[in-house]
C-alpha cells in the first residue's frame, strides 16, 4: 500500500488568500496567451520554471490531498511539491491541522533507525513477518475504546517529501499493515528525523 516549521491558523488563511490569488493569474495568463502573461513579480518565492506546458496544483489540491483518505498524489501535485517549498510547508501544515488529537507520533531519541513511536492517541511499533523476513508489519495500536478508528498515515521525511497510505480498520484496536522491508515507507518510518501523522 503506496507522505518546515508552521505558523498558526492565521498563516494558513493567509496562504490559502495567496493560492487563490496565484490561481486566479494563472488562469488570466493563459486565457490572455503567452505574449500578454501578467508579470509575477513578488511571487519569486513559488518557482514555476518548467511548468508552463503542464498542469499547476494550487492549494485546493493539497487541501483535498490532507483531507481526502480516497485522493492520491498524481503527477501534477508530485511536480508542484517538488519545486515548491512553500507548497510543501502548507501541505505540512494542513496535515498536521488534520491529524487527529495525538496524530503527531514521535520517535525516541535516538543516532540509529526506530521500531517504535508514540502520541496522545496512538502507539505505533514496526515488526519483523515472521513467515517472510522480507516484510514488514506496521501495527497502529489505539490507546483505548473512545479512541477514533484512523484512516490515513502521513510521512513526511526531512526533506519535506509526502507520503500518504491508506489504513485498514482496525481489528481489536490495532490497524495492521503489513510493508516490504525494503520499501521507501519503511525506511521513512525507521528514520528517527520522520514527522508521522496519523489522521
Amino acid at each position: 500500500m503506496k507522505p518546515t516549521a508552521c505558523g498558526p491558523a492565521k498563516g494558513h488563511g493567509l496562504a490559502e488568500a495567496v493560492f487563490v490569488a496565484l490561481d486566479s493569474l494563472d488562469r488570466m495568463a493563459a486565457a490572455q496567451g503567452p505574449q500578454d502573461a501578467l508579470p509575477r513579480a513578488g511571487f519569486d518565492a513559488l518557482p514555476r520554471a518548467g511548468f508552463d506546458s503542464h498542469p499547476r496544483a494550487g492549494f485546493d489540491d493539497i487541501y483535498r490531498f490532507a483531507n481526502d483518505p480516497t485522493m492520491t498524489m498524481d503527477d501534477a501535485l508530485a511536480r508542484s511539491l517538488s519545486a515548491d517549498a512553500r507548497l510543501r510547508a502548507d501541505l505540512r501544515h494542513l496535515v498536521e491541522r488534520a491529524a487527529k488529537g495525538g496524530g503527531l507520533l514521535a520517535a525516541a531519541a535516538s543516532s540509529g533507525t526506530i521500531t517504535t513511536r508514540h502520541g496522545t492517541s496512538f502507539r505505533m511499533t514496526l515488526r519483523q513477518s515472521r513467515a517472510d523476513g522480507n516484510q514488514i508489519y506496521v501495527l497502529i495500536h489505539l490507546a483505548g475504546k473512545g479512541t477514533m478508528a484512523p484512516r490515513t498515515l502521513f510521512v513526511i521525511d526531512d526533506d519535506s517529501t509526502c507520503r500518504k497510505v491508506p489504513l485498514p480498520s482496525p481489528l481489536d484496536g490495532t490497524v495492521q499493515l503489513l510493508l516490504e522491508a525494503d520499501s521507501e515507507i519503511v525506511a521513512a518510518l525507521r528514520d528517527p528525523t520522520t514527522e508521522v501523522f496519523i489522521q
